[in-house]
Formats: C-alpha cells, sequence, structure tokens
C-alpha cells in the first residue's frame, strides 16, 4: 500500500495490540515470527539458491491464514474474488495433471514482494519525520493548543505535501498515519489537510523503490528495471506535485492551513535508503532489487537500533516484529491472494489457448491499461487485481518491459488517488473520521489531470526509448 490494501479499520500498522485477548496477543506474535522467517528464507533463497522459493510461501501463508479473520469486508471480497478466479485455473490444472507445477508457482509467485513488504515496515523504527518544535508558518501565527505549535499558510501546505510525499516514499503508509495523527491531535482533520495527505502519499508510488507497487511492476513485467522505472515515475510525480501544490494553495482556507513541522534534517535516513538501494543495484547486479530492499528494510534499521541501546534496540525490534509485523494482514492476504490469481491465470491462459488481439504493446496500450485500472479502481477493483490479471496475457506481445512496468506503476498511484474502496481513503476514513467517499469528489479532477500527465510521459518514453 500503503500503500493500498492498507489496515482500513485499525491503527494496527502503527500501534501494538494493547488490549487485545492473551490468546489474540500470542496469535499475533507468531504471525510476526513466520513473516520475519518468510523474509529470512526469502532473502537466504536469493542469495544462495539453495531455500526453494516455496518455503517463504509456505510460511507466509501460514501467517495470513491465522491472520484472515483481520479481514475487513471490502478486502475480505477482494481476496476471496481472486482466490476464486485463481483457484478455477488450478482446477483447471489439476484435472490435466498438473496441479504440482501450478500450484508451486501459487506458493512462490508472490514470495518475494512479501519479504520486501515486511523488510519496509522496519524503516518505520528509524525513518519516522522528526517534528520541528514552536515553528510558525509564513503568517507567522501557530496553533496555541498544542504544546508543539503546528506552522500555518501556505508555506506549511507545501511542506506537508513535499513531506508526506518522501517520507511516505521511505517508509509507506506509516508516514501517513504519523503525520496525520499530528494534525489530527491539535483538531479533528480537515478536508484541505485529508486531501494533501492523500495526494502527497500517492504520488509516491510512481516512483519509490519502497512501494510495494515497484515490487508489483519488477514482478509482473519480468526484464524491467528500477533505474529507469523510478526516473519515468518522477518525471510523473514531480509536475504532479506541483499541480497539487498550486490546486490546493488555491483554495481559499489555505492561508490557514495547519501543516506539520517537519525538520530538514529528518530527510537525511530516507534519503540514506535511497541511495543504499541504488548503490546496491548497481554493485551487485545479479541480486534481485526487491531481495535487496528486503536486506537494506531488515538490517539497517536493526544496526542503527543497536548502536543507539543495545538492550532497548533490541526490544524494539523484538516489538516491531510482534506488534507490528501482523498489522500487515490486508497487504498479506491481498498478495498472497494475487500470487493464486497470477498462477491460476496462467493455467487458464495456457490450457484455454486465449490470446489478446493485441499485436503491439507500446504508448497506447500502456495508456489503455492505466484508465482501465483507474476505472476499475473507482468501482473498488484494487489495482492489483486489475493488473495481476492481464500483465500475464500482454507479455507476449510485451516489447519493452520497462513500459509495461511503468503503466503498472501509474495504475497504482492514479487507482489509490480516485479510489473512494483504496486502503489509504479507507484507513483514513477509520483512523480520522472523514467519509472515504468524500475523496472521489476531492480528487477526481486531480485524477483527471493526472492520468494527462501519465500519457505524457508514456507517449514521451515511446518516441525516445522503445
Amino acid at each position: 500500500m500503503t500503500e493500498p490494501a492498507t489496515q482500513a479499520s485499525s491503527r494496527s500498522a502503527t500501534e501494538p495490540h494493547a488490549r487485545q485477548p492473551k490468546t489474540g496477543i500470542q496469535r499475533g506474535a507468531l504471525t510476526g515470527w513466520l513473516l520475519f522467517a518468510a523474509a529470512l528464507s526469502s532473502i537466504a533463497g536469493a542469495l544462495s539458491g539453495l531455500v526453494p522459493p516455496q518455503v517463504p510461501g509456505a510460511l507466509a501463508w501460514a501467517a495470513g491464514l491465522l491472520l484472515f479473520r483481520r479481514l475487513g469486508g471490502l478486502q475480505r471480497i477482494q481476496v476471496l474474488l481472486m482466490l476464486s478466479v485463481g483457484a478455477a485455473g488450478l482446477l483447471q490444472a489439476a484435472y490435466q495433471g498438473e496441479l504440482l507445477i501450478y500450484g508451486a508457482q501459487a506458493l512462490a509467485n508472490s514470495q518475494v514482494l512479501i519479504a520486501m513488504l515486511v523488510a519496509v515496515g522496519f524503516l518505520r523504527l528509524v525513518a519516522v519525520p522528526a517534528a520541528a518544535g514552536n515553528s510558525t508558518g509564513n503568517t507567522g501565527h501557530t496553533d496555541s493548543t498544542n504544546p508543539v505549535s503546528l506552522p500555518r499558510g501556505r508555506a506549511a501546505l507545501w511542506k506537508t505535501l513535499l513531506g508526506t510525499h518522501l517520507f511516505g516514499a521511505a517508509i509507506n503508509f506509516s508516514a501517513l498515519t504519523i503525520i496525520g495523527d499530528r494534525l489530527h491531535s491539535a483538531h479533528p482533520l480537515q478536508p484541505l489537510q485529508a486531501i494533501a495527505l492523500s495526494r502527497g502519499f500517492s504520488l509516491a508510488a510512481l516512483w519509490s523503490p519502497f512501494f510495494v507497487a515497484m515490487g508489483i511492476a519488477l514482478t509482473l513485467a519480468p526484464g524491467s528495471s528500477l533505474l529507469p522505472m523510478s526516473l519515468g515515475g518522477l518525471s510523473v510525480a514531480l509536475p504532479a506535485l506541483l499541480l497539487a501544490g498550486y490546486c490546493l494553495a488555491r483554495r481559499k482556507e489555505s492561508p490557514d492551513f495547519a501543516g506539520y513541522p517537519i525538520q530538514p534534517e529528518a530527510l537525511r535516513i530516507p534519503l540514506v535508503l535511497v541511495l543504499l538501494v541504488m548503490a546496491g543495484h548497481q554493485l551487485l547486479p545479479w541480486l534481485g532489487i526487491l531481495s535487496l530492499i528486503t536486506i537494506c528494510g531488515l538490517s539497517l534499521p536493526l544496526l542503527l537500533l543497536l548502536y543507539q541501546s543495545r538492550h532497548q534496540g533490541a526490544r524494539r525490534y523484538r516489538q516491531h516484529i510482534e506488534q507490528a509485523v501482523p498489522g500487515m494482514h490486508g497487504e498479506l492476504l491481498l498478495f498472497l491472494a494475487a500470487g493464486v490469481l497470477m498462477a491460476g491465470i496462467s493455467a487458464l491462459v495456457h490450457y484455454s489457448g486465449i490470446e489478446l488481439s493485441l499485436q503491439h504493446f507500446g504508448a497506447a496500450e500502456a495508456a489503455g491499461l492505466v484508465g482501465l485500472s483507474a476505472l476499475a479502481a473507482i468501482f473498488g477493483i484494487h489495482p492489483v487485481i486489475t493488473v495481476s490479471s492481464l500483465a500475464g496475457m500482454l507479455m507476449p506481445v510485451v516489447t519493452d518491459p520497462n513500459l509495461l512496468g511503468l503503466s503498472i506503476l501509474m495504475s497504482w498511484s492514479l487507482g489509490v488517488v480516485v479510489s473512494p474502496c483504496s486502503g489509504t481513503h479507507l484507513a483514513m476514513q477509520g483512523r480520522f473520521g472523514i467519509n472515504a467517499f468524500r475523496f472521489f469528489g476531492w480528487n477526481w479532477r486531480f485524477g483527471l489531470g493526472l492520468y494527462g500527465l501519465c500519457c505524457l510521459v508514456l507517449f514521451g518514453y515511446e518516441a525516445l526509448f522503445s
């Protein structure tokens, strides 16, 4: 998700399950360690080749089965829909006597993504945005209802938009909840604040290597590369951020906008994380980028925490495994179901002989995929369902996997912006009491502008590189 299939009705991704019954706490701790073991075994397999991908897949499924009861209504429908379609394909494979082949695919398909999902959650332990004390905005007046005043004005709006984007790029949904909670603690979150958080966070999915959207793109578009896709996504994200800020700053309530007081030095760790991944990708090209992100996500927070305090650092790391990791149940089950869906569709396409009439996948087709995914997202169909269903059928005619990967990133980001049912907006509804359906009314015009930017970049990319 967070992006996207995030914890829509709870604070489980960022808070301990303090009031759960003892059995619930024990089950949560067990699932946390199962997922941590899945991430470690995924890394071991990537580094040595000795651990089959089905091992971390099985560990993730064990955790997923224990966490299924936590799913909300919409997420449960999405997961069951994907599992049903995937199971139909696996039944066809069983009829053909090849269930073991496609079943192994279903078990292994999402294990690298899930390992990355687990790992990036640890980044919030060391990359939490710091708030400046007693800051003021460009108007000079402050919010006196809180011990630490919130800066006000259009400058505060821009800083909140960009801060949410940058920290969201590093620590995903945790940034949204941390910044949102700080704003909400002074006064109930206002529409302008909610829109700034929604747009700033969603646009990070266009380029951030730490967003699961990038993992999905690299998985569904074999042969695609991180750097060209990140640069392509940035070429959309930067003008989209300017457009978002300009439109919000023109609103009559913008001079009184209460923003998040971010200190510039808080950007150091997110910047180091991005540079580490980029450098590691160049030095170790044989190691998959998702595995590299997983290694950084698990190891860097542990090293920094132990450096600060050996005892306290180890305790915080363990608490995160047992309390925060199980809170990723929405994303976990969505990606487990996506793995079954991909394997099932692969079997259905193979045995039925279904073929798309497309002879070529270019910018026009990529723009169509982005538009179709956005329309589906408005009606509650998660972008991962749309792109997982179509990517396998598109691959035979894809000559530039980066173009397909870029369209997947755009589908994810645009889908989150316009969908009232996205995990981001449902989570903000549950956390801050803002009706998720209001986000469509607030964002649909911006969504049209974002789609136009996506199309411009897709056609520009095709003209320059394809």
